[in-house]
């Protein structure tokens, strides 16, 4: 089985959950889950071998987590989760929101089942950085959404084509990565509003991009070295796009 690491944890996240050593549900932790949650929901099936080897942060031993500790449903799909009203201390959601078609009722439901919430997600300076996970395009290219917070209110901002133009994002140096703390984002509190951000032009759409990642394009310090596994990765990709013919 191939191990999973997910590198974009930042540490100030990784604090609160130290401090809470109750009931924890991981919303989203199928694939890897914290090791110290009581609890999963996910919509991938139980698999303990896959739980253990994933487990994070890495280098920590997992509890281990029997079947009757894990749900398997789509947790956008089901109006209501199988759980009663702040039935956990903390419900945490590291990487999953902006993977889904419809964040909002997932988030609705963390609230209420969960006495506070924790949520853990790339960044949306990450999102609108060309070459972090590929050199052609920008962000998670499989991620539909930039999550963000103001206050209460956790924001959804769909990713559209217009992300490309050059004046809606900033490139990342070939060889170099974003930090943890620029490229994550965290939302921690009792209370969560979650809204979509919605924008009904063209033109207003790319303002919006230009007006967040303008106050980035000359902080150069943003950048620390990735060793060669990004370097490497662009060459072969490079290479690829040679023998394919591809410019």
């Amino acid at each position: 089985m191939r191990t999973y690491n997910n590198p974009w944890i930042p540490a100030e996240a990784l604090s609160i959950l130290e401090r809470h050593t109750d009931s924890i549900l991981d919303v989203g932790g199928g694939l890897s889950p914290y090791s110290s949650a009581t609890h999963i929901v996910d919509i991938q099936p139980y698999s303990d071998e896959r739980l253990r080897e994933n487990a994070w942060p890495v280098g920590e031993s997992a509890k281990g987590w029997a079947e009757s500790e894990y749900t398997q449903m789509d947790i956008i799909s089901t109006p209501h989760w199988p759980f009663e009203t702040n039935q956990f201390d903390l419900g945490l959601s590291s990487h999953c929101l902006e993977d889904l078609r419809d964040p909002i009722p997932a988030v609705r439901e963390l609230a209420r089942v969960c006495r506070k919430i924790l949520i853990i997600c790339p960044s949306r300076l990450l999102e609108q950085t060309r070459g972090i996970d590929h050199p052609r395009f920008c962000g998670f290219s499989h991620h539909p959404w930039a999550v963000y917070a103001e206050g209460s209110r956790l924001l959804f901002r769909r990713k559209t084509p217009m992300l490309m133009l050059p004046q809606a994002h900033i490139a990342c140096p070939i060889g170099k990565t974003l930090r943890i703390e620029d490229g994550s984002m965290f939302f921690y509190g009792e209370t969560v509003e979650p809204e979509e951000q919605v924008f009904w032009s063209e033109e207003e759409d790319l303002s919006d991009y230009a007006r967040f990642i303008d106050p980035y394009r000359s902080r150069r310090s943003l950048f620390v070295d990735d060793g060669r596994r990004h370097t490497a990765f662009f060459w072969i990709w490079k290479l690829r796009q040679k023998i394919q013919g591809r410019p």
